[in-house]
């Protein structure tokens, strides 16, 4: 008995798998949950060679979107804008930065975004600007090309120098000098003892003054209790010089009295006591000529021509 095959229900089982497929498909390839994301503009300013449109974007390390497009900046051909489509939740912020990176030995370039805190402020759209703009910083090729190029610069210079110091009238003068270095490094090695001596005479003078250095601060005392002393008698001696000075003012003043008023009576009183010895020394002699005096007195003259 042959089964019977219903082929209209064939046909609508393929077609109804047929759909189921391509919506799987296009769930697979899109997803049901469509992801958002956030364009963002870089400006490079060196060459994006090895990048490429659909070229991953990372965050630290993590994938967060990739390179929408790439073109000249408009008005500066040594800059090249990149439009970078990230997810909306990732972090960029006023401190994140874009370098262009390689993977590998592969060489493949991609974008990788560094810097920024939690605390750091959204990275917003500036006035003429279609998009937020993230600041970009040197790639490490770019950075070690201008570090091999600023070597190769000072190289070239340091030969230029060389050149022209190392000319035929230098050569004989560094030769002269050379041979100038060999005769004192001879003579030096000749007077090997002498410069032993005078190391060892050198070693001794230290040890000399290190030991002064020692005594210095006792020296030092001493030398300010002496001029502490030394000051106290000039003190001692300027006390004494006022008063000698006070002294002899007095003195002075006392003479000037003696010679203004002492001295005048004096002279007076030595004329009055030789007045009064003149006059006991008459009166002596007329008692020694007639004692009577002492009773009868002393007799009036005679009476002269007219007189009773």
């Amino acid at each position: 008995m042959e089964s019977r095959v219903n082929y209209t229900q064939v046909g609508l089982f393929v077609v109804i798998s047929t759909i189921i497929l391509i919506i799987g498909g296009v769930w697979l390839s899109v997803g049901v949950y469509s992801t958002d994301y956030t364009t963002y503009a870089v400006h490079m300013h060196e060459s994006v060679s090895g990048l490429s449109v659909r070229a991953p974007v990372k965050y630290n390390g993590v994938d967060v979107g990739y390179v929408k497009s790439m073109d000249l900046r408009t008005g500066r051909p040594d800059e090249v804008t990149l439009l970078l489509d990230i997810k909306s939740q990732t972090p960029v912020s006023v401190e994140t930065r874009a370098i262009l990176e390689s993977q590998g030995l592969t060489g493949i370039a991609f974008m990788e975004l560094t810097g920024g805190s939690p605390h750091s402020k959204p990275l917003q759209r500036r006035r003429g600007e279609p998009y937020p703009v993230i600041s970009s910083s040197p790639s490490l090729y770019f950075r070690l090309d201008a570090a091999l190029d600023d070597l190769t610069t000072n190289l070239n210079n340091i030969s230029d120098g060389l050149t022209a110091v190392l000319n035929e009238e230098n050569a004989k003068a560094i030769h002269a000098t050379l041979a100038n270095i060999e005769s004192v490094s001879k003579t030096l090695n000749d007077n090997t003892s002498v410069f032993s001596h005078i190391m060892k005479n050198t070693d001794i003078t230290m040890s000399n003054a290190a030991t002064a250095s020692e005594k210095l601060p006792q020296v030092m005392s001493s030398i300010e209790s002496g001029a502490r002393s030394v000051k106290t008698l000039t003190s001692q001696l300027a006390d004494a010089g006022t008063q000698a000075d006070r002294v002899l003012r007095g003195m002075h003043t006392s003479v000037q009295t003696l010679n203004d008023q002492l001295l005048p009576g004096a002279v007076n009183t030595l004329g009055d006591f030789q007045s009064l010895i003149s006059n006991l020394n008459t009166v002596s002699q007329d008692l020694v000529q007639n004692p009577s005096v002492l009773i009868r007195g002393k007799t009036p003259p005679p009476l002269g021509p007219g007189e009773k």
